[in-house]
């Protein structure tokens, strides 16, 4: 069965897909990882995830502006704007790498004005693959969208093994900084370095990107490639209608879903991104920190392998049916319920100095981010045979979704302040 898989497809085009797919948000999810080193440092504090998830969501102007082109546009230059994409990118990130520490003062405020900025352009990125990569792929046969989405998914897996493998050091010491002026013991959190620093993972987040675009260049080229190209009309594919076209429930190819369907898929499409990539993200260093510097290592590592490992199954695993989907949506919501309920307790969550509570917490955050990306996969494996905008509506729910999660989130973590910072210090302060 498997060399009979493989016998029907080029592995270098998987490859390339891979590759093309893991530049979409490997910049994004590269910072994100780097989180449980920023946060000391960082002049926001635990409200940098707050900032950096707003800033994703600002550059939803990518789609937009995506769309405002192929509805003004008779040029079809999908493959040109790719290319400055992923040389942005990588450039940017390259930067980074360098000034990831600078800050400025703005409104009387001083922010990492940096990181955020050059974050901003490979957001820009990953939030216009959504509506752009992931429809370009159907400019190829149909088992390569799944190499694509797996290269997707990877975006968050391998700069995960890397982090994980650079580690944090350890839980901080608190270490007396009491003045000799001064009428109360006074402790500061000292936290001890990781094995290699984060100018060095930005590099390696830069050079895959540089890959990346590499890739894609091989997919418009390379003879391999090109002959994987879906086959004029009159075969089992055709190649993609008008970007212009109306949703399409029945069509003449044989592909069929019901008007509810369609809607329900793309509104748990929209509701699991509206977790996933919006409120989630913003609190997750509330409802881990309080268990120590490891938990929340462990958890944001492990928790962006489980998405891409969970999108594997689509290798060896039917498209489950829209009833299971719901049932897994549900058993989503409850655990998101949990970790939302965790950083609301913030900074005395419960289990708080026992294994167990580190243990939940990063367990909850594995399922979760398991669960997030395998829904997004089967719906968007759904709609793959959808002749008209199945896929180009699927990437605008994911994008809606996370607009509105994230805004909302950052409002209650900055202005409405529900969720509260801990000192692993406090407790000694003053006696």
């Amino acid at each position: 069965m498997l060399s009979q898989r493989l016998s029907n497809r080029r592995l270098l085009v998987d490859l390339f897909a891979l590759m093309f797919g893991l530049g979409a948000w490997i910049g994004v999810n590269g910072i994100y990882v780097q989180l449980p080193l920023l946060v000391n440092n960082a002049p926001e504090g635990w409200r940098l995830p707050a900032h950096m998830v707003i800033l994703v969501q600002f550059a939803n102007l990518g789609p937009i502006l995506y769309t405002l082109y192929i509805k003004y546009s008779a040029w079809a230059c999908d493959k040109y704007i790719t290319y400055m994409l992923l040389a942005a990118a990588s450039l940017a990130t390259f930067i980074l790498a360098f000034v990831y520490q600078k800050t400025s003062v703005i409104f009387g405020n001083e922010h990492s004005t940096a990181l955020l900025s050059l974050m901003f352009v490979t957001a820009f990125v990953g939030c216009t693959s959504s509506v752009l990569f992931m429809p370009y792929m159907r400019n190829y046969r149909e088992i390569y969208l799944i190499s694509y989405l797996v290269g997707e998914g990877l975006s968050g897996f391998v700069p995960s093994v890397v982090a994980l493998i650079q580690g944090v050091g350890g839980n901080p010491e608190c270490m007396n900084t009491t003045t000799s002026d001064s009428l109360n013991l006074k402790f500061s959190s000292v936290y001890p370095e990781p094995r290699f620093s984060c100018q060095a993972f930005f590099i390696f987040i830069g050079s895959l990107l540089f890959l990346s675009y590499l890739s894609f260049l091989g997919l418009n080229n390379l003879s391999v490639a090109i002959g994987e190209r879906v086959k004029p009309p009159g075969s089992m594919e055709t190649l993609p209608t008008d970007t212009r076209a109306p949703p399409s429930y029945k069509t003449n190819s044989g592909w069929t879903m019901s008007r509810q369907v369609y809607s329900y898929l793309l509104v748990m499409m929209a509701l699991v991104c509206f977790l996933g990539n919006g409120t989630l993200p913003s609190i997750q260093s509330y409802s881990c920190l309080p268990y120590g510097n490891v938990a929340y290592h462990l958890t944001v590592t492990l928790s962006s392998m489980a998405g891409p490992l969970a999108m594997c199954l689509g290798f060896v695993i039917k498209v489950p049916k829209v009833s299971l989907l719901s049932v897994l949506t549900t058993v989503l919501l409850l655990l998101s319920g949990f970790v939302c309920f965790l950083a609301a307790a913030s900074p005395t969550p419960p289990l708080q100095n026992s294994w167990v509570g580190e243990f939940l917490v990063v367990l909850s955050w594995i399922l979760i981010n398991g669960l997030i990306g395998f829904i997004k996969l089967s719906i968007t494996t759904l709609f793959r045979p959808d002749p008209g905008r199945g896929l180009y509506y699927t990437g605008v729910a994911t994008q809606v979704g996370s607009l509105i999660g994230a805004v909302a989130t950052f409002v209650l973590v900055n202005h409405v302040k529900v969720f509260h910072s801990y000192s692993p210090c406090s407790v000694l302060d003053g006696h």
